[in-house]
């Protein structure tokens, strides 16, 4: 059996969702950075391939990239995925579920039903699909990070299928900690914070840039909770 010395000294497996948005692409090439693995995940190939020519631009390792819709995935997609991971690394160590969309801002009562629909898809019940076949693959001292918002929480108004995201994964962390018990991935919900973004200006189309972090800074702050975590610290 690999002591917690070995395991932690080799590289790490990670594999992020929502990779080729904004905070997604720069936690990969941050991970690529530190000299781990990553599986870059995202339904966009046109995005995946950018972040491709990104870490060679900046001479760093290539991520596996691996499209895939959350929104339309079945269950045999999840499997395959898994037993693509597999047979490539043979184990998950970080599992981030970053993917997120920005619907219009509007009261519950007019709530597009379309936009409800595919928020429930990309925000909860495609993540957990995720995370289930994937669990096979990760066991301690794995993470599950769910990145979550906290500020929709606390004022909820207006944020309609966006905020019951936000809410929904604080609960699922929740229930897959008390399920997977204390030799099972640790899970937990970080908030990076605000940064500048195009899924933040959908919400915020006034803001500039200079008037909150960057992606690169947010991408930072994450990963130090991350370590925080590893190290023995609690979030969520």
């Amino acid at each position: 059996m690999m002591t917690g010395i070995e395991a932690s000294a080799r590289p790490r497996i990670w594999l992020i969702t929502g990779a080729a948005g904004a905070l997604g692409s720069e936690l990969v090439c941050e991970v690529m950075r530190r000299g781990d693995d990553c599986i870059a995940l995202d339904r966009n190939q046109r995005g995946l391939n950018a972040l491709h020519h990104r870490c060679e631009d900046l001479g760093l390792p290539h991520p596996a990239l691996m499209p895939l819709d959350l929104i339309g995935a079945s269950s045999d997609d999840y499997a395959q995925l898994a037993e693509t991971i597999a047979a490539q690394f043979g184990r998950l160590d970080v599992l981030v579920h970053n993917a997120a969309q920005m619907p219009a801002l509007r009261p519950l009562a007019h709530q597009d039903a379309s936009e409800w629909l595919h928020g429930l898809q990309w925000g909860l019940t495609g993540p957990v699909w995720l995370t289930r076949a994937l669990l096979p693959l990760m066991s301690a001292p794995a993470q599950i990070i769910w990145v979550g918002d906290q500020s929709v929480i606390d004022q909820p108004a207006n944020w309609g299928i966006y905020g019951l995201v936000q809410a929904g994964r604080q609960w699922l962390a929740q229930a897959f900690s008390a399920e997977l018990g204390p030799r099972a991935p640790q899970v937990r919900v970080l908030d990076p914070g605000p940064f500048f973004s195009p899924l933040r200006t959908a919400a915020w189309p006034a803001q500039r840039p200079d008037e909150v972090p960057s992606a690169h800074q947010a991408a930072l702050d994450l990963l130090a909770q991350i370590q925080a975590v590893d190290n023995g610290g609690t979030h969520g």
